[in-house]
């Protein structure tokens, strides 16, 4: 659903996520903040899965490894809900809003010690070579992030981390560079009624040029 409020900046989002129901809600969400169905894709996929779908911007040329259904999309709202097959051939940016552990997650990581590897598990429809369910941590979704939506060549991409308010930045930024980020890292605050809710991370090398004006005309 955060998804659907940022679509009304005029880019096209591809939202996904393996909860048919979260799907429905943000069709929900996206009809009633006057969305265009041209600026929206609702995909029924797993994140990780998609995420491994591209490199460097552009998608891969691999097959899926999770059965679709055999209808192509299915309509909510007056929006398409689809598998992998409507996935856009390029995309320019990655928005991750990982599961952060639980809803003790707060009081379990201290004020200001949530590790981000530790902290946050994403169990895939996917299996591995033994036929056991694939779990992939913070840190290796961000490097997959990294590695699916960066181009270092173009100096374009952006991963933006929608993260709980006692990451710790530290941690974070380790996890960043070990991930073989390009560009330049920003960590976010995001305060309402004078206190911090969550942090917003954004990495790669707009970021860079953000930071240091280059990017302005």
């Amino acid at each position: 659903n955060k998804d659907v409020a940022g679509s009304n900046t005029r880019v096209k989002v591809i939202a996904v996520d393996n909860n048919l129901s979260r799907l429905k809600m943000a069709a929900n969400n996206a009809s009633i903040y006057g969305i265009s169905k041209e600026d929206i894709v609702l995909v029924h996929a797993d994140a990780v899965e998609v995420i491994n779908a591209y490199e460097g911007g552009s998608r891969k040329n691999v097959q899926s490894e999770i059965p679709t259904n055999d209808r192509c999309c299915e309509t909510y709202f007056g929006f398409a809900v689809g598998g992998v097959e409507l996935l856009p051939d390029h995309v320019d940016a990655l928005f991750l809003s990982p599961p952060w552990g639980g809803m003790d997650y707060d009081s379990n990581k201290g004020k200001s010690g949530f590790d981000p590897v530790n902290g946050i598990t994403l169990e895939s429809k996917m299996h591995n070579k033994e036929g056991d369910v694939m779990k992939t941590n913070g840190g290796e979704l961000l490097t997959m992030a990294v590695k699916a939506v960066l181009s270092e060549s173009k100096q374009e991409g952006l991963v933006v981390a929608f993260l709980p308010r006692n990451i710790d930045g530290i941690s974070f930024t380790r996890v960043a560079v070990t991930s073989d980020i390009k560009g330049s890292i920003e960590l976010e605050q995001n305060v309402v009624n004078g206190k911090v809710k969550t942090v917003t991370a954004y990495l790669g090398p707009c970021v860079s040029q953000s930071l240091t004006g280059e990017g302005k005309k």
